[in-house]
């Protein structure tokens, strides 16, 4: 096809935190087995010795420019800094890191010939507006989550969300990872529906080089022996629902007993919610993993009995992917675009602690019902594929575009 894309990401593995990179790893893995050429620019730790630029294949080039972007802190840290010819102190503040990635990026821009622009999360979207003002090139948005999604109704960042509304009025196709995202665009962005295309995520494992592979053994084993594991995998942050989870374990707790909670991951509440299992009194049945790499998420899906995806707003949610293909039944949020994907699943309101328990416990109690959500979910994954939906993407934005 002999045609170039040009696409910003905010993360790519190894250096990962969320989905996102998983999905831009796959996306791109996919495009270069299509006959594309993708030049992929990330945010790189600047405290990470590495090659800045570093070819995956001869059809894709990852550059690395050194940032300490991270999305889901605003706050302001004192970071040493020594990089590209600049030496000092950086006060880290999202908006001014992002305006710096940006004017790096722009130098990259002017050296590299391409045929689209394709740019992930409003982190990247004045470089991808740049990319389009210098090149004259279609632009291509993909949103995986927004300001509000994060925000739950609480407050948002005015400068971050008028991002967004900019970059949904310059680009020439949005890409949202589901229907409740799109419309939510529709609705708060004020986007016309015919300049959405919906392309649902899909399960992939990120194969990690020989030297990073590790058995997948873990000190929880020990604590879960004979029991029941109900697992919480996710960023420990107000938008996933972590709150409600835990009056729900609780609750759980009080009719099963041999069940213990695994609650998994990272994130600014995570203080919060140890102090919360404390004051619910089940401190001794929720097992808090803190980060964890990838062979110990998968080792924790293995284990699992069911999995729990409470959030508040989910633009997609591919954990309950993850979950479903390992064989977990899954108790998803309605307010989750994978239930578009993921028929064979629970559904829940993320704040009826009482219901969310119910299901916990007819999923732990009912073998039928258990066998059926595992045996079902695993076929929902198997239906969607990142070859079919980067081919939905070409065929559908891409030769539509250049």
């Amino acid at each position: 096809m002999n045609k170039k894309i040009f696409m910003i990401g905010w993360e790519y593995p190894p250096y990962i935190i969320g989905g996102l990179g998983r999905v831009c790893y796959h996306l791109t893995k996919e495009l270069v087995n299509k006959e594309l050429e993708v030049i992929f620019l990330t945010p790189f730790p600047i405290d990470k010795k590495d090659e800045r630029v570093k070819f995956i294949s001869p059809k894709l080039k990852i550059v690395k420019i050194g940032s300490w972007i991270n999305p889901y802190y605003y706050e302001k840290k004192k970071c040493n800094i020594s990089i590209q010819g600049v030496n000092g102190v950086y006060y880290e503040n999202i908006l001014e890191e992002v305006k710096r990635f940006t004017k790096e990026c722009e130098k990259i821009i002017r050296e590299e010939e391409f045929d689209i622009i394709h740019c992930h999360d409003w982190m990247t979207f004045e470089a991808g507006i740049l990319a389009k003002k210098i090149k004259k090139k279609p632009l291509v948005v993909h949103v995986h989550s927004t300001e509000l999604d994060r925000g739950c109704g609480l407050g948002i960042c005015k400068e971050i969300f008028e991002i967004e509304r900019k970059a949904f009025e310059e680009a020439d196709k949005i890409i949202t990872v589901s229907n409740f995202m799109k419309n939510k665009i529709m609705e708060f962005y004020n986007v016309q529906e015919n300049k959405i295309e919906v392309v649902h995520n899909a399960f992939g494992k990120y194969r990690m080089d020989d030297k990073e592979k590790k058995e997948n053994k873990s000190s929880i084993s020990k604590l879960i022996k004979n029991k029941k594991v109900v697992l919480y995998l996710g960023r420990v942050t107000l938008q996933k629902g972590p709150e409600y989870f835990l009056r729900a374990a609780k609750i759980v707790s009080d009719f099963y007993k041999d069940v213990v909670f695994v609650f998994a991951g990272y994130g600014e509440l995570l203080t919060k919610m140890i102090e919360l299992a404390c004051e619910l009194g089940i401190i001794d049945k929720v097992i808090f993993t803190g980060y964890l790499k990838d062979e110990e998420v998968e080792y924790l899906y293995r284990i699992a009995d069911v999995y729990v995806m409470p959030s508040v707003s989910e633009p997609f949610g591919i954990t309950a992917l993850e979950a479903a293909f390992y064989g977990n039944p899954t108790i998803i949020s309605k307010n989750s675009g994978v239930k578009e994907v993921l028929k064979n699943s629970i559904l829940i309101d993320f704040w009826d602690v009482r219901d969310i328990a119910n299901k916990i416990l007819a999923v732990l109690n009912y073998d039928v019902l258990n066998e059926v959500l595992k045996e079902n979910g695993r076929k929902d994954v198997e239906k969607i594929t990142w070859s079919m939906q980067t081919e939905k993407i070409i065929n559908n934005i891409y030769e539509k575009l250049w």
